[in-house]
């Protein structure tokens, strides 16, 4: 941890969406950051990442970039599944509870970075581009670098952290010796973003399966389309089919008549699901691609790389500022590497289930979907898994009601649910259950916040608030919730038959590790200014 007065540097290696969201959250909390790419440029019109999620669309807004990305992409709330030309099921997000934002933005990942690289210069940032780092070790104070531009000689510059968001095949992953294993998916991918001619949704991803492959239709706005599908085996072409085949395909698996009109690339490429054995060797950790990619069915893999950006967000901020302890950062590989792998696990699952060629098993599966959408099970159980909000860290609870480690249905802006949670720290939402006496709980709720008052967090009275859908799962007695600055619950302390010191003890030992010390007068953080 630095010395009082001191600032860390963080060397952010790739300037996807995964490292500059990471790099807006770091800036952001005074941490001094540099950005560099190897890319002469960030206008990549070839990227495969086009839609983003619910959870997702939450997490931007903290760094207030959201309405712009709703605005500049384009709306769907549905998706649609299809057999041999039928449809056989639906997914809705529009029916999702707890979220501002029951939908999903399609919009280009080229167009996702300029907005993230826009919200960087706002924060004083930037990118520097056509650099790459060529070289690197770890001493017991930082991690020494060699970054190589066209510009000069390679220069050596000592940061106190190194972070690899630079795709699948990452350098810092190679340099650091990070594990890399999985698997090879069998089908190769053709993707194409093109105007298609009498295609009319606009509001639904579809999914089209049958027994020679499968194909999916995503809406980017106009007449435009993300089109993929799975590669036949008579296609002996390039990697870069033309029209002609786009056009076969969707005659052979998509109902209707339609034409390929122009396209702006075309790309084969086959699918990897690999996840690193770890995510963190001392000062370096692994984000986004670098760190685990998966099949892109169900569209997960920059969803999954941005939520490890704001993971590690905070907790890397906070150890740079002195208010945690660097151990937090082993939090962040045992979180996310666990849910990459539960994300990779379905959507594996998820690519096999779409090229059944069984008779049988497309059968049992096509009354699975009937039967799904039709209960509205796949609303309750598939959609907040696609949107990401199901997002928890720990063990799956045995019982109903809020769990630690679970995503709270609550935003950094105003919204009809409250409270609005803060961008920087935590919070203690205080609970008084289901009957209570305002003249009781009102001098709790003081002497609480008193004695809270030297630490870095928000008190907030829940008494007589609105709370949306947490109603149900606050449960009857008095309660105290941390809720940590990326929404997830991190504790809950029982207010009932205990004492305001005794409770703002036990609050204190879960904003961080080895970070917050008791005074006579409260809780305080070690190293707080």
């Amino acid at each position: 941890m630095n010395d009082v007065g001191s600032r860390s540097r963080v060397l952010i290696v790739g300037a996807g969406p995964v490292g500059l969201v990471l790099a807006c959250e770091l800036l952001a909390r005074n941490v001094d950051v540099c950005v560099i790419d190897k890319s002469a440029k960030l206008d990549n019109p070839h990227s495969r990442a086009t839609v983003l999620w619910p959870r997702v669309l939450e997490l931007l807004n903290r760094l207030g970039v959201t309405r712009n990305v709703i605005e500049t992409g384009h709306y769907f709330d549905r998706l649609g599944y299809y057999s041999k030309k039928k449809r056989v099921g639906e997914v809705r997000l529009d029916r999702l509870r707890g979220t501002q934002y029951p939908y999903a933005i399609a919009i280009p990942q080229s167009r996702t970075e300029q907005i993230l690289a826009a919200r960087l210069a706002e924060l004083g940032g930037s990118v520097r581009l056509g650099c790459e780092l060529v070289a690197g070790s770890q001493t017991e104070h930082g991690v020494e670098c060699v970054l190589s531009d066209d510009s000069s000689e390679p220069q050596s510059e000592v940061f106190d952290w190194v972070i690899g968001a630079d795709g699948a095949s990452s350098t810092v992953r190679r340099l650091f010796d990070f594990t890399f294993d999985g698997q090879t998916l069998p089908t190769r991918l053709a993707i194409t973003d093109a105007e298609l001619v009498g295609e009319v949704t606009k509001n639904e991803a579809a999914y089209f399966l049958t027994k020679r492959g499968n194909m999916a239709l995503g809406p980017l706005g106009g007449d435009v389309f993300r089109v993929a599908a799975s590669v036949p085996t008579w296609y002996t072409g390039g990697d870069r089919p033309d029209r002609s085949f786009f056009e076969r395909l969707l005659a052979e698996r998509v109902p209707g008549v339609k034409e390929v009109g122009s396209m702006s690339f075309s790309a084969i490429f086959v699918a990897h699901v690999r996840t690193a054995e770890r995510f963190r060797k001392g000062r370096v950790l692994l984000a986004g691609d670098a760190a685990h990619v998966m099949s892109p069915a169900g569209a997960q893999g920059m969803n999954t790389g941005i939520q490890d950006a704001m993971n590690l967000g905070w907790k890397l901020a906070g150890v740079a500022n002195g208010l945690h302890d660097a151990r937090i950062l082993d939090t962040y590989d045992t979180e996310r590497r666990s849910a990459a792998h539960r994300v990779a696990k379905s959507t594996t699952q998820l690519a096999r289930v779409g090229l059944y060629t069984e008779n049988w098993k497309m059968a049992a599966r096509d009354c699975v979907m009937r039967v799904g959408s039709a209960t509205r099970l796949f609303d309750r159980v598939v959609a907040p898994q696609l949107a990401q909000l199901d997002t928890a860290y720990g063990k799956t609870p045995q019982a109903k009601g809020l769990h630690v480690g679970q995503r709270l249905p609550l935003g950094w802006t105003d919204t009809d649910a409250s409270p609005v949670l803060p961008i920087d720290s935590f919070t203690v939402l205080l609970w008084p259950g289901a009957e209570f006496r305002q003249s009781d709980w009102n001098p709790r709720v003081e002497a609480m916040t008193k004695a809270l008052a030297g630490v870095e967090v928000r008190v907030t009275d829940l008494a007589g608030r609105p709370v949306g859908t947490l109603y149900g799962q606050l449960g009857s007695h008095p309660r105290a919730f941390v809720v940590r600055p990326d929404g997830h619950l991190a504790a809950t302390v029982d207010l009932a038959d205990r004492g305001v010191a005794d409770c703002a003890a036990t609050l204190a030992e879960t904003f961080g590790i080895a970070t917050f010390r008791t005074h006579p007068h409260g809780v305080k953080a070690i190293g707080a200014r």
